[in-house]
């Protein structure tokens, strides 16, 4: 009998199974794998790439060693427990990557959900529904499918059997014993789990204490609630030193310490500043600055509308919420008392807005109240020149007079169409603005390059400035108005350690008004210096009324001024 060739490439019955063996060990060597990448992935964005991989997290030999030991049930429940776990640290790492990107903090899962609606709609509003859809699904499929993938490779242990797996096994689960002893015994204040090492048990302990200590602050902020400072000054008349002034608390977007400090910024905002305080100078206004530290950065304004006008450092959504359901009086409110009419010109409320009636407000201006006929700019609900024409409208028409507080949003992301000054007299309804909001690059395009996004976030500051300046110039009359920004923007145009800082200007054309805020320590003009101490920003409720009352002066004549407690300067020592 002719034996018959085997044809080229075949493969053997012994060499099949010499291969089949081999996948399981092939697959749960990629799963050990993945859980080391898992392990090494940054919460920050700063740590990119893996820069604290400095050998084998002993967590990882531990989870390969039980594997390959464990039979049965018990094989089943630990890879249940080690997906479980694998799925939560997954998701707690991008969440931080996400928070540190926006906001400058780590998610913090006690408070943090409520944001994700915010998110959903600044997403929605700069790439669109579509795209939004698009970058959530991939995003969800991406983490869904790391898992699958981790689970299913790390099941194939159960195929290693034998007593070379188990040697294997007991040997990695006796060095991650001693790797986790001897990690924990070498750190100089042992804290946390000692099985885990440094990076991973720093990741798991400062979760569970950021949920701690949220929780104690929440208690401490009480404290906040029931102890208001300016509660000597009740059923006193007070701000006499406005002489019945308006007065306008204008926010602007975005308009964070960074522009100042950042070089390739503040080469277009320090001439900008410089020409709108020589402009007001010329109208005869002067004006006093100086920094404030936001409750926020990145987003959130509303935490920041809060701490300014109740005095109470609403640093999350839940401080927000317990504030809003308190019997505190914010500062509209103590304007309102004095007799000034109390207004909100809130050109981003585009829906129901029921904590509005919290604050004390004689009456509030939505977006849909303002009287804009024109088209959007993307996100942007209407150009801040014509937020502050309708303001002036408002103001006008009252019979007293008017304390408003505006949102200036034209600095919203994402940052195109950038709008240009047009004569006042024209602003009308606002159409005259259609053809700025038709032009420019899309916010794709624009996000597409991070130097583009840092340019326009920029030019829209500086928009934002020279439309404040302008109006105050020709309009301003005898008014006062307080000009801060909300926040920092976020990671992507300030880089790391940029700080809560937003510049904080007061402005007047009455040198007595002026001259009360001495106690602030501000500085002359619309600069204020590197060096100037920053106060909180729910400071200033306080400090503002003490020093425009006459009933604000001690009895050997000088101010009394707020100061910060120890609590909420620790607030701002821990970035809250």
């Amino acid at each position: 009998m002719t034996r018959q060739a085997r044809p080229f490439g075949a493969i053997t019955k012994p060499g099949r199974a010499r291969l089949a063996a081999l996948r399981p060990m092939v697959s749960f060597t990629l799963g050990c794998a993945l859980l080391a990448l898992l392990l090494f992935l940054p919460a920050t964005p700063g740590d990119f790439p893996f820069g604290w991989v400095d050998g084998i997290p002993v967590e990882l030999l531990a989870a390969a060693g039980l594997l390959l030991l464990a039979q049965g049930l018990v094989f089943r429940l630990l890879l249940a427990v080690i997906g479980l776990a694998a799925a939560v640290i997954l998701f707690l790492k991008l969440a931080d990557l996400g928070t540190y990107s926006a906001f400058g903090r780590p998610f913090n899962p006690l408070l943090d959900v409520v944001i994700l609606t915010d998110g959903w709609n600044l997403l929605t509003g700069t790439v669109g529904l579509a795209e939004a859809f698009a970058i959530i699904a991939a995003a969800i499929a991406v983490w869904a499918l790391a898992i699958a993938i981790l689970v299913y490779a790390l099941a194939q242990g159960r195929k290693l059997r034998g007593p070379r797996a188990h040697r294997i096994g007991a040997v990695a689960c006796i060095l991650a014993l001693l790797g986790g002893v001897a990690d924990y015994a070498d750190r100089p204040n042992p804290e946390g789990i000692p099985l885990l090492s440094a990076e991973n048990s720093a990741f798991a302990t400062g979760r569970i204490d950021l949920i701690r200590q949220s929780s104690l602050d929440l208690i401490a902020f009480e404290s906040d609630l029931a102890a208001d400072p300016l509660a000597d000054l009740a059923g006193q008349p007070i701000l006499q030193a406005l002489g019945g002034r308006d007065v306008y608390i204008l926010f602007v977007e975005s308009y964070g310490r960074t522009v100042l400090s950042d070089p390739a910024y503040r080469a277009l905002i320090e001439p900008r500043l410089k020409a709108v305080e020589k402009q007001l100078s010329e109208a005869g206004y002067g004006a006093r600055s100086g920094w404030l530290a936001s409750p926020t950065v990145g987003g959130q304004s509303w935490l920041a509308h809060g701490a300014l006008l109740s005095g109470l450092p609403t640093t999350d959504q839940h401080r927000y919420d317990r504030m809003i359901a308190s019997e505190r009086q914010t500062l509209n409110a103590l304007f309102r008392r004095s007799g000034w009419r109390t207004v909100a010109v809130m050109p981003a409320i585009t829906m129901d807005w029921p904590e509005g009636g919290y604050y004390g407000y004689d009456e509030i201006f939505a977006a849909a109240d303002l009287g804009y006929r024109g088209l959007p700019f993307n996100w942007v609900t209407m150009p801040d020149q014509y937020t502050l024409s309708a303001a002036r409208r408002i103001v006008e028409s009252a019979d007293r007079p008017v304390m408003v507080e505006a949102a200036l949003i034209s600095s919203h992301a994402p940052w195109t169409p950038i709008p240009r000054l047009v004569p006042w007299d024209a602003v009308g309804d606002g159409t005259v603005f259609d053809a700025q909001a038709s032009v420019g690059p899309t916010p794709k395009e624009v996000w597409a390059e991070p130097a583009r996004v840092r340019d326009h976030f920029v030019r829209s500051i500086d928009y934002a400035l020279q439309t404040i300046g302008d109006f105050i110039a020709r309009f301003g009359d005898d008014a006062v108005f307080i000009v801060l920004g909300d926040h920092q923007p976020a990671r992507l145009l300030t880089g790391d350690g940029a700080g809560r800082d937003v510049p904080f200007h007061i402005l007047a054309n009455d040198p007595a008004v002026l001259e009360r805020l001495g106690p602030l320590g501000l500085d002359n003009g619309l600069i204020p210096a590197e060096d100037q101490a920053s106060r909180t920003m729910w400071s200033v409720r306080e400090s503002l009324v003490r020093t425009l009352t006459n009933a604000g002066r001690s009895e050997d004549g000088t101010e009394r001024t707020a100061g910060s407690s120890t609590a909420r300067s620790e607030l701002i020592d821990k970035g809250y």
